[in-house]
């Protein structure tokens, strides 16, 4: 067995002028978005997330190579396609032994700083840090929109989409990663999987007192923003009052009301870029990163189907790249798929339409699995409790956030009534656990009721800075299934074909109108009364022909206005050998691949009951335990 020399977890940046020498693609970024915003920290080299610390000032590197179009650098141990929720993660903990090389590769660019506003994640989604995915136009939803279609936000920066998400911090329910063991997965029940949750966590809220399922000291660290206005506790009193307990949401038994945990510092983001790969970037000699680059395949040897490394573009060069452990594939729930499929590995029939050489035949893209809800719902604030500012007076609220420098508060350092999540049972839920979440999504309702399409599909509402809401009764058990395809024109670069297949089953429909239902007399509590908030109850831009309250004025909302919440998952589903719908192993293995894993959310064989981040961290922890323990590596 090799000897172990281990990497301390949080060593912090001792030498953060240092640059790097070798092809790393560094540098400091703003998205693009109208109007382009400024970095809101006080110096182009100031690190938010680090007190004190500064970065090396670095420039974005845009020239292009024309001398050569394919070109071989040097050899790692393991290479690493995708710097998100769990790519990060991964990078972390395989360069904790120092004799591995490992190799991080991102598509996007580093983080901005932009993606650190709590209140302002809306902005950064269809941005040039969001791959801008939209579904194909279906019959059974997104029905409203003029192309037909809704949005797929996932995230093309250092920490992917952790760091244009919502931030909030949820596990599941006990029976999710039961019920993945109970498939033929050994190791994955919720006993098996609560040690890496708290592996990773620094809880610093009163739920930390319960050791048994928080942790401290963890890389990513968990709180409550210090800034809740009166609308997110009016939410969760009135949820109360209807007989839902208080309780932490991330226990086992998530049935329960509650203000949401989120993984932020001090109220700004901590993506996982900030979480597991900052803290270390520059310390670690054996760990490298490249970003803006566009990984177009994994290299397989056709005889043995064994990975061998893989193919990147970047700067107008396509590079081999070689590993000589493992190929890990992190790019997500629409990307890993995608990669496997241009490697050879996906349905034969699918791949030969293309002339892609199949090297497995496995159901790579199919399972496809999201947490469906609709925007047509809302709840209006009355003028005492309405958070709406106006131009000047949000301009105010951004000079006082940068004027904040280690500890960030006031409504721009927060999401809002997003805080106010509940979980509840239908009378279609077959075990004792939820099968609708409810999240709460600010809006400016004279904008949205003036046109509801024009402003859910260009709306730039801070979070926390609303007139009211809208109410998203969220699917957690989806029995539809979605898949997704190669582009045919440009199967390479262009965006994959995905199908989501919303609502193909109605128990799907008709779970979520008992969603919308329930939602409806919270306006009955004295909580609602009190503040004066009410539903609005006039028929919505394209259901008029409804009566409002009916079934099918509720269907209409779910059709015409479907919605995700952008956690996608199951494409590359995790199964043992007899599964033929799976793709990788209890291992993360691709089946029938040598040295070649899966690790994010793509291999959830269901989706979890609540928020994803966390799961998919959780799975980026125990992958590389199981990778340690594959090749020999002890702690």
């Amino acid at each position: 067995m090799a000897e172990t020399q281990n990497y301390p977890i949080n060593a912090q940046n001792s030498a953060q002028t240092a640059t790097y020498s070798k092809e790393l693609g560094i540098g400091s970024w703003l998205p693009t978005l109208n109007p382009t915003p400024q970095s809101l920290y006080r110096g182009p080299n100031t690190d938010p997330q680090i007190t004190g610390s500064n970065i090396s000032p670095v420039i974005v590197d845009t020239s292009t190579d024309t001398i050569e179009t394919q070109r071989h650098i040097e050899d790692y141990d393991f290479i690493i396609v995708g710097g998100g929720s769990a790519g990060c993660v991964v990078a972390n903990r395989l360069s904790e032994v120092r004799q591995w090389r490992i190799l991080l590769i991102e598509a996007g660019p580093e983080e901005p700083d932009i993606t650190m506003i709590p209140s302002l994640a809306p902005l950064v989604q269809q941005s040039n840090i969001d791959w801008n995915y939209r579904g194909q136009p279906e019959d059974t939803s997104c029905r409203g929109p003029e192309s037909r279609t809704c949005v797929w936000p996932r995230g093309k920066t250092m920490g992917g989409t952790s760091a244009i998400n919502y931030m909030v911090y949820m596990r599941g329910n006990r029976l999710d990663y039961d019920g993945w063991a109970e498939m033929g997965n050994p190791g994955w029940s919720y006993n098996e999987v609560l040690p890496y949750f708290r592996k990773s966590e620094n809880n610093r809220n009163r739920e930390a007192n319960d050791i048994l399922h928080h942790g401290v000291g963890g890389p990513l660290n968990v709180e409550r923003f210090s800034y809740i206005d009166e609308n997110t506790l009016m939410i969760i009193e009135a949820f109360q009052e209807k007989g839902l307990p208080l309780k932490d949401l991330t226990l086992p038994d998530n049935l329960g009301v509650n203000l949401g945990q989120s993984t932020t510092l001090n109220g700004r983001r901590f993506s996982a870029n900030t979480a597991f790969i900052r803290p270390v970037r520059n310390v670690r000699p054996n760990l490298d990163i490249i970003v803006n680059a566009f990984v177009t395949k994994v290299i397989i040897d056709p005889n043995s189907n064994i990975a061998q490394g893989v193919t990147y573009y970047k700067n107008g060069v396509y590079v081999n790249v070689h590993a000589k452990r493992d190929v890990i594939i992190s790019g997500g729930t629409i990307n890993s798929p995608k990669i496997l499929m241009l490697s050879g590995i996906g349905p034969k029939q699918h791949l030969q339409s293309l002339n892609i050489p199949v090297l497995a035949d496995l159901k790579v893209g199919e399972n496809l699995q999201e947490h469906v809800t609709t925007n047509g719902l809302s709840i209006e604030f009355s003028n005492k409790t309405s958070t709406a500012l106006n131009a000047s007076q949000l301009f105010n609220e951004i000079i006082e956030y940068r004027k904040q420098d280690n500890f960030n508060t006031g409504p721009l350092a927060t999401t809002g009534v997003l805080n106010a999540i509940a979980f509840i049972k239908t009378k279609y839920a077959p075990v004792n656990a939820p099968d609708i979440q409810f999240h709460f999504d600010a809006r400016n309702m004279e904008e949205f009721l003036a046109d509801p399409q024009i402003y859910i599909q260009r709306r730039l509402t801070p979070l926390s800075l609303s007139s009211g809401v809208g109410i998203w009764p969220i699917l957690l058990t989806p029995k539809s299934r979605g898949y997704l395809l190669l582009n045919q024109t440009d199967p390479v670069f262009g965006p994959p074909l995905i199908f989501s297949g919303f609502y193909t089953v109605k128990e799907d429909l008709d779970t979520l109108i008992e969603g919308i239902k329930y939602s409806l007399t919270l306006e009955e509590t004295d909580a609602f009364k009190r503040y004066g908030a009410r539903i609005i109850q006039t028929p919505i831009q394209g259901c008029e022909e409804y009566d409002w309250g009916s079934y099918d004025y509720f269907a209409c909302l779910l059709v015409q206005y479907t919605a995700t919440i952008f956690h996608p998952a199951g494409t590359c589903k995790m199964g043992p050998s007899w599964d033929k719908d799976a793709v990788v192993d209890s291992r993360l293995r691709v089946h029938g691949i040598k040295n070649l894993r899966v690790i994010d959310a793509s291999i959830m064989p269901t989706v979890v009951r609540g928020n994803t981040n966390a799961p998919t961290i959780m799975i980026g922890e125990k992958a590389s335990d199981m990778i340690k323990e594959d090749w020999a590596i002890k702690d």
